[in-house]
């Protein structure tokens, strides 16, 4: 069958999907977009640190609009603010509100357990076999555009 990898990996993709969605409705979490917990952790990650959307877009390599549309709904959602920055009036830092924080830990517990369940089984060196050819794949798709 041709695109064995492809298939394989959306599968694992859509799983993955499900868990986090059905996560997300048990804890009564509003993050429509897949990206939101990635950027919580981001942002609890480098909290001693000025954060900027432009920053968010590079990082975790997603376009300028949806970076936009996400910081927006988690401001709305009072997960994280927006500050103003004194020496630049056009610039806004970002900064995880305390319930941010609250919802990061969780997203970080339940991403532990959700990598406990897809690497069960692994022993540690096939575990990190797996992760040297993702990252290959990573890095053949960015060398592709």
């Amino acid at each position: 069958m041709e695109n064995q990898t492809m298939i394989a990996l959306r599968m694992v993709n859509m799983g993955i999907r499900r868990q986090m969605e059905s996560f997300r409705s048990r804890n009564g979490l509003d993050t429509s977009a897949g990206v939101t917990g990635w950027v919580l952790g981001y942002l609890a990650d480098h909290e001693h640190e000025d954060v900027y959307q432009r920053d968010l877009e590079k990082e975790l390599g997603v376009c300028r609009s949806a970076v936009s549309r996400i910081v927006a709904a988690l401001e709305k959602s009072e997960l994280l603010e927006r500050s103003r920055v004194a020496s630049d009036d056009r610039l806004k830092k970002l900064i995880l509100t305390d319930h941010g924080r609250a919802c990061t830990e969780q997203i970080r517990a339940e991403c532990s357990r959700l990598e406990a369940l897809l690497t069960r089984g692994f022993t540690p060196e096939e575990t990190a076999q797996m992760r040297l050819y993702l990252q290959k794949m990573q890095q053949n798709l960015k060398e592709s555009y």
